[in-house]
């Protein structure tokens, strides 16, 4: 479950101390803040555009910041982003708007990580439904096909494709779950009893992948080799939500096994 594509998201939304202040093109934090949602996420994805993974991370993390406030106000323009590359439209699929799209998704990731679960809500299932449109003209433009494109845009239909799992499945706030309940209590959760614990969290309280603030450890410290985990700092909410599950979803008993 541990992808490249997780582990850098999680490097780059890790958020540094702010300046007041940043560099030439850069708005500064009073003028990010009398922004309309629409305008913050037009910013970072232009900012996204612009540097891609370059390092201008405080900048970054400051238009974050606004976002997640922002919530589901900030979808609308997310969603507009998203449509807006169309790779079967020479105009539209342009390298600028791919970076716009990635850079849209990435503010989808971070809100569905950090904030609430997008799925969880209208607005949030029509980002998602445009996720799936993207995808379906990048099958349009044969993206789907390494034999008939280059390797860049079968990498962005694979990119794409990984964004809505993540969106409708298990995102990184989840497996974060899955590695504290086995380092901290040792519950083992196989995914598929995770992604029915998780429904069960979205139907109790969708934002709670802000619980807590997570770490990142290893698993062995001594081994250079073994596995990030994602640990929650305070733990007990999400084994709190786990024990409430088991007790309103007992163990079904076998009827194989009756006298």
């Amino acid at each position: 479950m541990r992808t490249a594509l997780g582990l850098l998201w999680v490097i780059l939304m890790a958020q540094p101390v702010l300046c007041a202040q940043f560099g030439s093109g850069h708005k500064s934090e009073e003028q990010i803040a009398r922004m309309t949602p629409d305008q913050r996420v037009e910013e970072y994805c232009q900012e996204h555009a612009r540097h891609l993974f370059s390092s201008h991370v405080e900048y970054v993390a400051m238009l974050t910041k606004y976002l997640r406030q922002d919530g589901l106000k900030a979808m609308h323009q997310v969603i507009q982003e998203i449509d807006a590359y169309d790779p079967t439209r020479r105009a539209a699929a342009s390298e600028e708007k791919f970076r716009r799209y990635e850079g849209a998704n990435f503010i989808l990731g971070d809100l569905d990580a950090k904030v609430f679960r997008v799925r969880a809500f209208e607005e949030g299932r029509k980002a998602i439904e445009a996720i799936r449109r993207s995808i379906e003209r990048m099958r349009a433009a044969h993206f789907d096909n390494p034999k008939e494109v280059e390797y860049e845009m079968h990498r962005r239909y694979e990119l794409s494709l990984e964004y809505l799992n993540k969106r409708e499945g298990l995102s990184l706030t989840d497996e974060g779950i899955q590695d504290t309940l086995k380092y901290k209590y040792n519950i083992t959760l196989p995914d598929d009893e995770l992604l029915d614990f998780v429904n069960y969290l979205i139907s109790q309280d969708p934002y709670y992948p802000g619980w807590s603030e997570r770490e990142m450890r290893k698993e062995d410290p001594r081994n250079a080799l073994s596995k990030w985990l994602f640990l929650y700092k305070n733990p007990e909410p999400f084994h709190r939500a786990y024990l409430e599950y088991k007790a309103k979803n007992p163990p079904r008993s076998n009827p194989n096994n009756s006298s």
